[in-house]
C-alpha cells in the first residue's frame, strides 16, 4: 500500500481556501447584519453559523475545483490522441 504524503505547501493551500471561505461567510453575515438592520453583537453571536457556512462553502469549492480537474484531464487526454 503506497503511502500518501501531504506537503506544506498543499496544507497552505488548503487552509487559504478554507480562510476566504470564512472571510465569505463573515461577508455574508455582515450584509445580512446590515440588510435586516439587527444588532451588530450577531457579528460575533453567530460566529458558530459563519463557520459551518465557511464550512459549506469549502466543501462547495472542492466540487468546483472537482469539475474543473476533470474537465483539464479530459482535454488534456483528448489532446494526446
Amino acid at each position: 500500500m503506497k503511502k500518501i504524503i501531504i506537503t506544506g505547501s498543499h496544507l497552505k493551500r488548503e487552509f487559504f481556501i478554507w480562510l476566504l471561505s470564512f472571510i465569505a461567510a463573515i461577508i455574508l453575515n455582515i450584509y445580512a447584519i446590515v440588510n435586516y438592520e439587527t444588532s451588530w453583537v450577531e457579528l460575533y453571536s453567530q460566529i458558530g453559523y459563519v463557520v459551518m457556512i465557511s464550512i459549506m462553502l469549502y466543501i462547495a469549492s472542492w466540487g468546483i475545483r472537482g469539475f474543473f480537474l476533470l474537465v483539464k484531464n479530459l482535454i488534456s487526454k483528448r489532446d494526446e490522441k
